[in-house]
């Protein structure tokens, strides 16, 4: 488990992040524990990327805006999970905030909420709409009488690989077709013929479209600029890291886009802000990005 703390004049907080078991490597790709005390901050805009997200609420109420544009108040001893999503969504807090969350595959989140994933896509819900109010009291109440991280990880790695063995999955097939797809277009960072992708799976691009829709949640296209977006995330914190000024073009080229017009475009749009400022707010150790 790897913890991460900082204290300065922006609050203070403690990020945890474990991965599952190894049974559950294909389903989850990590757990988060999160405790948040006296930010600077209240409203962030949560990025998009490959993971579907189960969070439960262990401190105050928040408030998320999802990228559909719905409100979803979240109280104490709450849980919610969101679908992939084309853009940012919004949380709101007062400050302060503590809990859990999944970073669920789209195969794990297929699989644990037993829905269509396109039914999940830019949307939020609270867990008991998910799991049934029973399920959802059931893994809240274990989470809140966890005594640490640890306690709390193992709980989810129980519950979540209780709910896969007890739930047989209804297109086994179609999720690892879906899967293998995904790894194909991971694998070289968006950079991918969709056209190629399908012949290789031997399937046309209509089916390939159906299939990401059912199991992913995301066009194969979407999916891909998503990617070249996080290849570009990961250059810019690259950059900083080596004390070396953000060059925009550069960067822009070498994930992938056709230039820095494209690249800004795209960055506004997923992000709510310019590449400067995700630059100049960006959190240690945090996906979000505080904007209020």
């Amino acid at each position: 488990m790897q913890v991460i703390r900082h204290r300065s004049e922006r609050g203070a907080w403690e990020m945890a992040f474990a991965p599952p078991h190894p049974r559950l490597a294909a389903l989850v790709d990590t757990y988060i524990g999160y405790d948040e005390r006296d930010t600077a901050f209240t409203r962030r805009h949560e990025l998009p990327g490959l993971n579907a997200v189960m969070i439960v609420n262990l401190g105050d109420p928040i408030t998320i805006v999802d990228t559909a544009g719905f409100v979803v108040p979240v109280g104490t001893g709450c849980g919610f999970a969101a679908g992939l999503s084309d853009a940012y969504a919004v949380s709101e807090t007062g400050g302060c905030q503590r809990g859990i969350q999944v970073m669920f595959t789209p195969q794990g989140a297929r699989r644990f909420f037993r829905l269509p994933m396109s039914q999940l896509t830019n949307r939020v819900f609270l867990l008991p709409e998910l799991l049934g109010p029973a399920a959802a009291m059931r893994l809240i109440e274990g989470l809140q009488a966890a005594n640490d991280w640890h306690a709390c990880f193992a709980r989810l790695d129980a519950t979540i690989a209780a709910c896969i063995a007890a739930h047989e999955a209804v297109d086994l097939a179609g999720i690892r077709n879906a899967g293998w797809a995904l790894r194909q277009i991971a694998g070289c960072r968006g950079d991918v013929s969709i056209a190629a992708l399908a012949e290789a799976m031997g399937c046309s691009r209509k089916h390939l479209a159906v299939l990401f829709r059912e199991h992913v949640g995301l066009t194969p296209s979407t999916v891909a600029g998503l990617l070249r977006f996080r290849h570009a995330l990961d250059l810019i914190d690259a950059a900083q890291i080596d004390a070396a000024p953000a060059k925009w073009t550069d960067i822009a080229l070498a994930a992938g886009y056709y230039d820095q017009a494209h690249f800004n475009r795209d960055f506004r749009r997923l992000t709510g802000r310019t590449p400067g400022d995700y630059l100049s707010t960006r959190l240690q150790g945090q996906a979000g990005l505080p904007v209020g």
